[in-house]
């Protein structure tokens, strides 16, 4: 019994943490589409930049994500869930290489390492 209930927030957290990637991933794809903005242009273009479908999308990604894990920290400690949130940057690179031909490199491929590592010593021993 105590297994299930520790799968449990781990799945809610693992889904959280690919929809707040795929998030990320979908701003980029939408900002490729919608063009270059400045910091001080993105707010007279906010709107139609927003209503982009991949932007939109992305941010339906973020809320789901973001409701998702209000269960996970509601359950774990938030030391504990945090550093999971690490594997965002894990799967933004492989999205970033698999979907936007992005270049992978040994800089992303040994940090990506090391980012499992930290999350595998937190899940293992900081508990």
């Amino acid at each position: 019994m105590n297994l299930i209930s520790e799968v449990r927030p781990l799945f809610v957290a693992l889904v959280s943490i690919v929809l707040g990637a795929s998030g990320q991933f979908l701003f980029r794809l939408g900002m490729l589409h919608y063009g270059k903005v400045s910091v001080t242009g993105i707010w007279r273009q906010l709107g139609s930049i927003i209503l982009t479908p991949a932007i939109f999308l992305g941010f339906m990604c973020f809320g789901v994500s973001s409701i998702l894990w209000l269960v996970v920290i509601s359950r774990w400690e938030l030391s504990y869930a945090y550093p999971l949130v690490a594997l965002g940057y894990v799967i933004a690179i492989l999205y970033g290489t698999l979907l936007l031909h992005e270049n992978l490199t040994l800089a992303k491929i040994l940090g990506s390492c090391l980012i499992l590592a930290g999350i595998s010593i937190l899940g293992l021993w900081g508990a």
